[in-house]
């Protein structure tokens, strides 16, 4: 009787094996996974989320490319770069906040980045005090410190043959405007710090350093290096955040009276057509959205690297 138990089991499969309508067994790593439970309700608000942001983008394009006898014309695009707001045309304004947020971003990273560094390696016990000094421009509003700087700029300006005047007066230049680069610096501290200490706590930074040191690396050689490639993500975060700011920012530009920025030529945009209003905007969230996906790529590029 034991002999046979061995063949028992073979004839029971075989048995199921040839009865007709009997799936076949299917192997324990081959098994089909059930949708999990939360999955349907994820998918259903992602469908909504895209609808709300994709859905009105979608409609100002088809606006703009809408023709007066109903076909599809690009004149509302090409109008852009024929538009002039007084001495100032469409690239003259771009190019000239292009040129102010890459000041903002490497003055940014370069108060930022190193005060990160002494945070975490030297003087940790003192984060807490600097984060909510960093966070000081969000409490008080962009007008105050407007106002600030034309208070101090009436001051400066009493003594007009002062080594102080001409430097103020060389930083608030049309041609050249720095004090607005140093404002938005300002502004974009909260954002780049926590942007840089979520990059920093990824990594082990005391054993990078430490190792580097032990090898002779000098302190130029670690950050730039060591500790940069590791902190790409995150430099390339800060950088578009600082971007973003510049590039949307229209109330301190405005009330000190430039109107070169993008935003205020947006603004002051002398056209009566809605459907170059509705380009321009497209054009500029276009431009936006372009380099998010320079930073998804540089990102997924990084990925693919690691798994290579």
């Amino acid at each position: 009787m034991t002999s046979s138990q061995p063949f028992a089991g073979y004839a029971t499969s075989a048995a199921t094996d040839l009865v007709p309508g009997t799936p076949p067994p299917v192997p324990p790593g081959q098994r089909r996974r059930r949708p999990e439970a939360g999955s349907v309700p994820r998918w259903i608000i992602l469908t909504l989320a895209a609808i709300y942001f994709i859905g009105p983008l979608v409609a100002a394009v088809s606006f703009t490319l809408k023709d007066r006898h109903g076909g599809v014309s690009f004149s509302a695009y090409k109008q852009i770069f024929d538009t002039t707001n007084g001495q100032v045309d469409f690239q003259t304004a771009l190019v000239y906040s292009l040129k102010i947020a890459v000041i903002t971003i490497v003055v940014t990273l370069l108060l930022m980045l190193p005060t990160q560094l002494l945070l975490h390696l030297r003087f940790p016990r003192v984060r807490g005090l600097v984060e909510v000094i960093t966070l000081l421009p969000l409490v008080f509003p962009p007008i105050v410190l407007v106002v600030g700087v034309n208070d101090v700029y009436a001051w400066v300006g009493k003594d007009k043959g002062s080594s102080l005047y001409s430097i103020v007066t060389y930083l608030r230049g049309e041609s050249h405007p720095y004090v607005l680069s140093l404002l938005y610096v300002m502004l974009a501290m909260p954002f780049v710090f926590r942007s840089l200490d979520a990059g920093l706590r990824a990594i082990d930074v005391s054993t990078l350093v430490e190792a580097a040191r032990n090898l002779g690396a000098g302190w130029i050689t670690v950050l730039f290096r060591v500790l940069l490639p590791c902190l790409r993500t995150a430099v390339i975060n800060a950088s578009f955040l600082c971007f973003a700011l510049v590039m949307g920012e229209f109330t301190i530009s405005s009330v000190l009276l430039y109107t070169k920025p993008f935003p205020v030529w947006l603004y002051q945009l002398p056209t009566t057509s809605g459907q170059v209003q509705a380009a321009v905007s497209v054009f500029s969230l276009l431009l936006v959205e372009l380099l998010l996906l320079l930073i998804g790529a540089l990102n997924w590029r990084r990925a693919v690297d690691k798994k290579g």
